[in-house]
């Protein structure tokens, strides 16, 4: 890598930079309506500009659109309404280059661009005054923050979980707009559901702010593993006006306007979802789904979390012996093997005095002592141990296993598991309920789309759940299937 590449690759860690491809930023511009003559005289900021992936853009169009003013007149509005704010003064210095190289191409020059270096979090001079907030802020986590995270803890947006930076640019964002301004961003969409979102999403409903949503799904436009939204807020919204929701189309880069929703069908138990308003109603009647009293079916769980599986999960022939050993699923695949498993039969740990009484079994684990010592344990003296307990005590009761990544219901792998046998891997689910009837509830398109609808996304086209997401289901598609009466939410 040359040195001018390593620079620019630590300066994207650091600041938690990635660039926008120019089609985003033009889709992002067009929801925002920033576009046509109509932006004649109107202040845009981009807060985070990097080397001005937005303002190049909002120069091009600006220029277009007034073409008729004249190079001076031009260069003059250039001047005030477009606007940018950067850290790092070498990335400023490149922007100002950039912007430089638009507006030659209408005649323009020596424009004194007002692009400020300056640190965001603390910049407050244009507060209240900006008709258009546009960009892609920086996304880094509480804990990478340094010397930025006492700055950032003071916005209201960032006083729950582990915040995110990017949380943060909403609120400055939103303080810089004047009443009839519009903010446009494409940010992580983990807001939708995470805790450190939490309080942004409580100010957009309350304050009906959320004008535009394009979910990107499984689609990713930046060179990292991030699942993304473009968010278009305005606070001139009036009392039940409706959120128009975009997706992208799957093989271009056009969006297609899916549903307009109201915070009554996206909002549902403090988190947002995005999808047809038939869809919403479906995960609604699950999420806030309360079982007829007394009448749970369905207890779900984590497998075995050995926190060293290389060493615990094998066959015989790895092992050489078979003492302590019992079969164990992988959840994910369905494929059996050996699991080495010092519990008794209530899920105790064992003695390394019991154990150690068999010599190939003493050996086994002394060839990986200093491995199995280095996890992170609850009390280091139970090295020999699994890392965590979970999965333990049901090892002697019936149970099914389930993966927990699909992309549609042929995926799923549902496993009965008896008794005397173990889980990893994944999940497994603890009920009365014949094997048939648990297959019929899971091996459809409803479990598939409700996954889907809780937005969990992950790499090739596949949605993850939880064992809470999987228990919900469960209990709200077999009273349903039964015809009870649930509980009042």
């Amino acid at each position: 890598m040359k040195p001018s590449s390593r620079r620019a690759a630590d300066v994207r860690k650091k600041n938690g930079r990635v660039y926008t491809p120019r089609f985003i930023v033009e889709r992002i511009l067009d929801l925002a309506d920033y576009r046509g003559e109509k932006i004649a005289g109107k202040l845009v900021v981009d807060p985070s500009c990097g080397d001005g992936a937005f303002l190049s853009v909002v120069v091009e169009r600006y220029c277009r659109a007034n073409a008729n003013l004249g190079a001076a007149r031009l260069k003059a509005e250039l001047e005030t309404c477009v606007r940018g704010i950067e850290l790092d003064p070498a990335e400023r210095e490149q922007c100002v280059r950039n912007l430089d190289a638009v507006a030659l191409n209408f005649g323009v020059q020596g424009v004194n661009w007002n692009v400020v270096c300056a640190d965001a979090l603390t910049f407050d001079r244009w507060n209240g005054q900006v008709d258009f907030v546009v960009g892609n802020p920086p996304y880094v986590r509480v804990h990478h923050l340094g010397a930025s995270f006492d700055a950032v803890k003071r916005f209201e947006f960032a006083q729950t979980g582990m915040t995110d930076l990017f949380l943060v640019f909403f609120e400055l964002g939103l303080r810089a707009l004047n009443p009839r301004g519009v903010l446009a961003y494409i940010t992580p969409s983990s807001y939708f559901n995470s805790v450190a979102g939490k309080r942004l999403r409580e100010k957009i409903v309350a304050d009906n702010l959320l004008a535009k949503l394009v979910d990107l799904k499984h689609r990713q436009v930046f060179d990292a593993t991030t699942y993304s939204a473009i968010t278009v807020l305005t606070p001139c919204r009036e009392s039940g006006s409706a959120t128009e929701y975009f997706e992208f189309s799957d093989d271009g880069d056009a969006l297609t306007l899916i549903e307009r929703l109201t915070p009554n069908d996206f909002y549902v138990d403090g988190k947002f979802y995005f999808s047809t308003r038939r869809n919403l109603r479906f995960l609604r009647e699950i999420l806030t789904f309360r079982p007829p009293k007394n009448a749970e079916r369905f207890a779900v769980k984590n497998g075995f979390a050995t926190l060293a599986d290389s060493f615990f999960i094998g066959d015989a022939a790895k092992f050489g012996f078979t003492d302590f050993t019992i079969p164990v699923v992988k959840a994910s695949t369905g494929v059996w093997s050996r699991c080495l498993y010092p519990y008794d039969a209530t899920g105790r740990l064992l003695s390394w005095e019991t154990l150690s009484a068999v010599a190939e079994v003493k050996r086994y684990y002394e060839a990986a002592c200093e491995r199995l010592r280095q996890r992170s344990l609850t009390n280091p003296a139970d090295w020999f141990g699994f890392g965590r307990t979970q999965g333990l005590k049901d090892v002697a009761r019936n149970k099914y296993a389930v993966n927990t990544l699909i992309r549609d219901a042929a995926d799923l792998k549902l496993t009965p598991i008896p008794a005397g046998t173990g889980v990893y891997g994944g999940l497994y689910i603890l009920t009365d309920v014949p094997f048939e009837t648990l297959r019929a509830l899971l091996n459809n398109r409803d479990f598939a789309t409700y996954v889907s609808l809780l937005q969990k996304y992950k790499s090739g086209g596949y949605y993850a759940f939880s064992s809470k997401d999987l228990k919900a289901f469960l209990e709200r598609q077999f009273v349903k299937a039964q015809g009870l009466t649930p509980r009042s939410s």
